[in-house]
């Protein structure tokens, strides 16, 4: 079996996006890496095998298409038109708009909220779409909060309308896991050995499970270095959410872009928490639900829904499903 020691941290730390996998870098030259930005990070692409240019070419036009669709940042964006609209009309788009925000819609219901799509006017309100901080009074979060609410969703054939004027979507908790699922479907079209893909926390690894070991570093969530490292084979998808990817600190507390829907408040309960599964939109979401729901009902929701599940509380502790514990040890370095 080749076992693959990989690293593709590298350049997320620029921008100040880190993932908490730290996957260290092989020296095999038969790699091609592409480093793209898009989705608001950089994106670093390597595929071995011999079809890795056309390959490449069509992963980076996959990841322009749904960016395009799902960027609340462009105002031709689906989601910037269905939330300029909201309150309003209907808005006519694409079906992969309705078919992620469908999916977003049964995370909710699987995660008893904790996974909301309808948290953008909150988000706002603390200012991390524009990364202009600020921690509003209760009354502010407590009128905000009644444009929270994913039954205010509503999917009319290929239309989808928000009910209230000042509703609106935020599918950053669920794209890029979507983006990384679309991109698999295309790869048996290639011949190809090995594809390693970093989104932003959100990590695609693909190859064949008798012939391919990822051993993956573990980021220290509250300093540098690796604090433990896993082994995973085959075809897997690795999403993280912790407090550290953006936050700001008033008055010695911490305030992280997490948002609790129950409370309008950034979630504390952990500090990270990473989730391997089989689907990315499906990990990319519970690695959200997790940090919100905190470290019991997620290890009770981890098994429930058949997935993997690594995470530190605040005082750097440990936890993680049983299954996983083979496969991990911890130790800093």
């Amino acid at each position: 079996m080749n076992k693959k020691l990989i690293f593709v941290l590298l350049l997320i730390v620029i921008i100040g996006v880190s993932t908490t996998f730290l996957l260290k870098g092989n020296k095999n030259s038969d790699f091609l890496s592409t480093d793209i930005y898009s989705m608001n990070t950089i994106i670093q692409i390597k595929i071995s095998g011999r079809d890795k240019e056309a390959a490449t070419e069509a992963i980076i036009n996959e990841i322009y298409f749904l960016n395009g669709k799902f960027d609340d940042f462009s105002q031709v964006s689906d989601v910037s038109r269905i939330n300029n609209n909201a309150g309003k009309n209907p808005v006519k788009v694409d079906k992969a708009t309705i078919d992620i925000i469908s999916k977003a819609i049964d995370c909710y219901k699987i995660t008893n909220g904790a996974f909301n799509i309808s948290i953008a006017p909150i988000s706002e309100l603390w200012g991390f779409k524009e990364n202009v901080y600020k921690v509003p009074s209760e009354s502010e979060i407590k009128q905000t909060l009644n444009f929270v609410n994913m039954n205010d969703i509503i999917i009319l054939g290929d239309k989808v309308l928000l009910k209230k004027i000042e509703e609106a979507i935020d599918l950053g908790g669920v794209a890029k896991g979507y983006t990384l699922d679309k991109i698999k479907e295309i790869l048996p079209n290639y011949n190809l050995k090995s594809v390693i893909i970093n989104m932003g926390g959100n990590i695609l690894i693909y190859g064949d499970p008798e012939r391919s070991s990822w051993l993956i570093g573990i980021k220290n969530p509250r300093g540098d270095g690796i604090i433990g490292k896993i082994t995973i084979k085959g075809s897997k998808f690795i999403s993280t959410s912790g407090d550290y990817e953006r936050f700001f600190i008033e008055n010695g507390k911490r305030y992280c872009h997490i948002i609790d829907p129950s409370t309008g408040y950034p979630s504390d309960k952990i500090i990270s928490v990473t989730v391997i599964s089989e689907k990315g939109y499906f990990g990319d979401a519970l690695s959200t639900a997790f940090f919100v729901l905190g470290k019991e009902k997620s290890l009770e929701l981890a098994k429930t829904l058949n997935v993997e599940i690594i995470g530190f509380d605040e005082n750097l502790t440990p936890f993680s499903t049983e299954r996983i514990k083979k496969d991990l040890s911890f130790e800093e370095g």
